[in-house]
């Protein structure tokens, strides 16, 4: 396929813009490049569409959404705890979640693993923790220093398979007044976006990582910007056209 200018995608929702990304490759030969969606409401949810896309990954035996959401943000077990500090022990602690879930299947890492707990030369870092500190803790919040790396150096940067898809994260801050608190945007970086599997469940882990974020900062989360390199969709065609239609 030729690389085609970048396209753009403005929603309301993650639902939304997920659905409309999907009528887009079927129009496209089912691959793009370049493609950028912004999510303008990262806590928008619809419980009747997500109950439809739920149903359609069991049946069509697929990841299910809230699978693939908790590579990135695992909402409920932040629900349980009720703050980062105990959501990042309860996640990494020895038998806590990560390791329950490499007990299912060795070997399947996790994006929020490499968040709370990227191991680099100097040790282990929590890149989420650092950021929720400097924003706590800083008289002067900047616009554009808070970033989180998920791949590694070396071999991942040119694995066609099995590396990290979710590459970059930045968090965007805009310093507010009495009236106008604190908000955070956030611009994330894909290599290489599975629409039919993963992205649904990618835009809905990333909303909820981004409302954590803000959260934890007393501000509220503003918009969510996705950049895919590649878009796809590589199966279970007509069942899902069926399905996106339907809406």
């Amino acid at each position: 396929m030729a690389i085609n200018e970048p396209i753009n995608i403005v929603s309301e929702d993650f639902q939304s813009a997920w659905l409309s990304v999907v009528r887009r490759l079927t129009r496209s030969n089912w691959e793009l490049r370049n493609l950028i969606v912004q999510i303008k409401n990262p806590s928008a949810i619809d419980q009747r569409v997500h109950e439809q896309v739920e149903h359609f990954a069991l049946d069509q035996g697929l990841l299910s959404p809230k699978h693939v959401a908790y590579t990135i943000f695992p909402h409920r077990l932040y629900l349980d705890k009720g703050n980062a500090t105990d959501l990042f022990a309860g996640y990494n602690r020895a038998g806590g979640l990560y390791a329950r879930l490499q007990h299912r299947k060795p070997g399947w890492g996790t994006y929020f693993r490499r968040m709370t707990h990227y191991e680099g030369p100097a040790g282990t870092i929590n890149q989420l923790e650092n950021i929720i500190t400097a924003m706590r803790e800083r008289d002067r919040i900047c616009k554009a220093a808070y970033t989180i790396i998920v791949q590694k150096p070396g071999g991942e940067t040119v694995r066609p398979l099995g590396g990290p898809c979710l590459n970059y994260i930045a968090i965007q801050a805009e310093r507010g007044n009495m009236d106008r608190p604190l908000r955070l945007g956030m611009l994330s970086v894909y290599r290489n976006h599975d629409f039919l599997e993963r992205a649904y469940g990618n835009y809905w882990g990333l909303c909820n990582l981004l409302t954590f974020l803000a959260r934890e900062v007393r501000g509220i989360a503003g918009p969510l910007t996705c950049v895919s390199s590649h878009a796809y969709i590589d199966g279970k065609k007509k069942p899902l056209m069926t399905m996106a239609a339907g809406f």
